[in-house]
């Protein structure tokens, strides 16, 4: 499973089990209500990673948006341990993945309506793509 967070929605994609297709699958709003749909979509599906998109600045640093998102993969790692559901977490560099996802809906012209909840999921896809592409695997790092 890769996450997109978002300050309103959450993307999230998932593999086939051969891990070769990264799809999107759904678009979650970004409430009190999120680690416990996640951790539904984690039991319903079978879940064993997690890849969070983690966006870097322009010089590689953790700036604002990704101080964000390292405090949302901390509330949901907490929830998840409460639950007594264990998954290996990963962190994937997601520059650029919004961008390009835009990008793509523009070229398969998605619905007007359609595009917010969509470009989330293509975003989450984008970035298990490139996980799965990739030749080393980050260990996301909690902070303590």
């Amino acid at each position: 499973m890769a996450i997109d967070y978002g300050d309103v929605r959450v993307g999230i994609a998932l593999t086939d089990p051969l891990k070769i297709i990264a799809s999107g699958y759904k678009t979650l709003k970004n409430d009190a209500n999120l680690s416990s749909a996640i951790y539904e979509i984690c039991k319903e599906k079978t879940v064993t990673s997690i890849v969070i998109g983690l966006p870097y600045d322009q010089n590689s640093n953790i700036g604002i948006a990704a101080k964000k998102v390292i405090n949302q993969a901390v509330n949901l790692k907490e929830y998840m341990d409460k639950k007594e559901y264990a998954v290996t977490y990963f962190e994937q560099d997601e520059r650029y993945t919004t961008r390009d996802a835009v990008t793509s809906m523009r070229d398969v012209k998605t619905k007007r309506n359609k595009k917010k909840e969509v470009v989330d999921q293509i975003a989450a896809a984008n970035i298990l793509r490139e996980f799965l592409s990739s030749n080393y695997k980050t260990p996301f790092k909690f902070p303590i």
